[in-house]
């Protein structure tokens, strides 16, 4: 069987026969095998139905990267809804983050009565300890017409996960297992600077049992003689995994001085860089211009840290074949398609926080799974880095070649799906709940405490008046319409400090409220203005909400207020320049952006649930438009990206054309 010019493999054919029998399937392959051509047959399956068809994604860069590929292929039929995004929501194909489906589900399940199908992509998803819960309430609760189609590199109890599918789900659930890769992989080990082909010649007297830290990095500034093998061996180009945005660029820097590219190559690639941050809208910084330098030499470092836009012009350089050096986070690895000759990771070992520990099998394999491009590659190459005195030849195989880890339920649902559920099912939420994963799949004793805990929170609803006499109130429906933060934000609203807040305050608030902290802050601006019209009553109203929670018992509560960003936030709307909020603090240009945009989500969401309220909600969507401007508007990004894809789709098009006209 073919489709779009390809010759399916079995595992392909076996579960696109599966979707045309109105079912769903789970589909579990490695990395590059092909995953996406699935996905690609069920979206034409929806169009030849005249169906609507949702693709879910864990992460917004792979669901922008989807609606770029989908519209190329689909002109005007694709649209985008997520945080930060929302275009052509009434299209036929439509890429949502799984968030935004399952909120969906509960908002507006009418908008959902002519979707045939949900695309999970990275469905092992539902085990992430955050997020994860997301996954298994959109599969419990979505309406029962649609039929999925799960994706994953890695589910190993599969069979488990799908018969739990089945017991959810009116459709039958089947599942498809394919374990060879189109490109094989061969595993090679850098120990103490001597490469390995295996994990049996390394000598014990080199290792330190009981150690699980790594110790502290010396400074280097020649480039890795590994690296240099690379170069030398034409095994590049090469995704090399570091487990810091520092070291990422650590290492990018001290490899500058590598030749990667000839002449030819270093204006192809600068050519492109430089339209591509014209197109963006990066402005010309210092920063802009080393960043430059390291590009025109094939080398680029790609991490959460960056501009948004600025991680997008390196991912677009990449899959140009001109980038030959890219050192990155392990976010690179999940979904987006962009593979290489070569992986190397810079250690199996990753600070969770509080110490290093071992890399999981599944994390490992996730990004050794970008080595080798098929059709170009015979096998793909992954090299580990490993100290002997610290990391043990044992602990080396079991996350290398060991069998990965099962997928396990993550379910602890928030307030508001707490009460969207209630609104539904009253009483019987307790009985939906024991069809979740962790009931299935859970001893009793364990699951005894994800009820006890939905117990507690109906509670604390109760004595918020969130709920009365059973039925939700009008504080209640409001909650119910926010995803995290919903009891703050409601209190908020409803105690009327609101209403005393001009459009910086609600600035100053939300980001409060959305803001989260991890490591030193590095401010060097404070707000003296925040406490006099927002702390105040802000943390006391929080505060009251905590000792609620205390008193029944509720575990991994509401988060506490934080105003440590408040000065920027509060800068930022009064229309300071994005270079000058940057030099204020310690903080990666991605991270600021990305708060700012959390903010902007915020104010969406309650600007949407505030109906009634027309005076907060035009402050609310004056806030919003002071806000969203500049690197901060996503919208705007998407666009110029989109202008790129039609330019290019337009011009293959023309080529086609004229290659038509020839061989007539």
């Amino acid at each position: 069987m073919q489709f779009k010019g390809y010759q399916l493999d079995p595992f392909q054919e076996q579960a696109i026969r599966v979707l045309e029998q109105g079912e769903s399937v789970v589909v579990a392959a490695p990395t590059g095998a092909g995953k996406t051509l699935i996905a690609e047959y069920a979206v034409e399956l929806a169009r030849i139905e005249r169906k609507r068809i949702i693709y879910t994604a864990p992460i917004k860069a792979l669901g922008n990267q989807k609606y770029r590929d989908f519209g190329t292929d689909y002109p005007g039929e694709v649209g985008i809804v997520t945080g930060d995004i929302t275009l052509n929501r009434d299209a036929p194909i439509l890429i949502m983050t799984t968030e935004i489906f399952r909120n969906t589900i509960f908002d507006d399940p009418l908008r959902l009565e002519d979707v045939s199908h949900v695309i999970f992509d990275e469905a092992h998803y539902l085990d992430d300890f955050q997020r994860g819960t997301v996954w298994e309430e959109a599969i419990i609760f979505a309406p029962q017409h649609i039929r999925f189609l799960c994706l994953s590199a890695t589910i190993p109890n599969l069979e488990e996960l799908a018969r739990w599918l089945t017991t959810v789900r009116e459709v039958p659930v089947h599942t498809v297992l394919e374990h060879a890769r189109p490109v094989p992989l061969r595993h090679r080990f850098c120990v103490d600077g001597r490469l390995y082909d295996s994990v049996k010649g390394w000598k014990p007297a080199q290792q330190s049992r009981g150690r699980t830290h790594r110790p502290p990095r010396q400074s280097q500034k020649e480039p890795d003689p590994l690296l240099e093998h690379l170069e030398r061996t034409a095994q590049l180009p090469c995704l090399y995994f570091a487990f810091s945005r520092n070291r990422c660029e650590d290492l990018a820097w001290r490899h500058r001085k590598m030749r990667l590219l000839n002449e030819d190559g270093r204006r192809a690639i600068t050519k492109q860089f430089d339209e591509l941050v014209a197109r963006y809208g990066i402005h010309d910084t210092a920063r802009l211009g080393r960043v430059r330098a390291l590009i025109e030499r094939g080398v680029a470092f790609h991490h959460a840290g960056m501009l948004p836009s600025m991680k997008e012009v390196v991912e677009r350089l990449f899959t140009s074949g001109l980038l030959r050096l890219v050192f990155t986070t392990e976010t690179f690895a999940l979904g987006i398609n962009m593979p290489a000759r070569t992986v190397v990771f810079d250690q199996l070992t990753k600070f969770d926080g509080v110490d290093f520990s071992d890399l999981t099998s599944r994390s490992y394999h996730q990004m050794a799974g970008r080595a080798g491009r098929r059709g170009m590659d015979k096998e793909g190459v992954v090299y580990s880095k490993v100290e002997g005195r610290f990391m043990t030849s044992s602990r080396v195989k079991r996350i290398v070649f060991g069998k990965p880890e099962p997928v396990h339920s993550q379910l602890n649902s928030c307030y508001a799906t707490i009460l969207n559920l209630w609104a539904l099912l009253g009483e019987r939420l307790y009985d939906a709940y024991e069809q979740s994963f962790h009931f299935f799949g859970a001893p009793r004793s364990q699951t005894g405490f994800v009820r006890e805990q939905i117990v507690r929170k109906l509670d604390v609803l109760t004595a918020l008046g969130c709920l009365s006499d059973g039925l939700l109130t009008q504080k209640g429906r409001f909650a119910a319409k926010l995803y995290g933060q919903e009891l703050a934000s409601a209190e908020f609203l409803f105690s009327g400090i609101l209403d005393k807040l001009e459009e910086v305050d609600l600035a100053v608030l939300a980001m409060a409220v959305v803001f989260e902290q991890r490591g030193t802050l590095g401010l060097t601006k404070a707000d003296k203005n925040a406490s006099r019209n927002v702390y105040r009553p802000a943390t006391r109203i929080v505060g009251h909400i905590h000792e609620l929670e205390r008193k029944h018992g509720v575990k991994d509560g509401t988060e506490p207020l934080d105003f440590r960003f408040s000065a920027f936030i509060r800068a930022w709307a009064e229309g300071c320049a994005f270079e000058d909020l940057v030099a204020w603090c310690e903080r990666d240009e991605g991270e600021i952006v990305r708060h700012i945009r959390r903010v902007v989500q915020l104010l969406r969401q309650m600007h949407s649930a505030a109906a009634g309220y027309d005076d907060l909600r035009a402050r609310m969507r004056r806030t919003i438009d002071l806000l969203n401007r500049d690197v901060v508007d996503a919208e705007k990004q998407m666009r110029a990206g989109e202008a790129d894809e039609t330019a290019a789709a337009t011009k293959q098009r023309a080529a086609d054309d004229e290659e038509s006209e020839v061989r007539q």
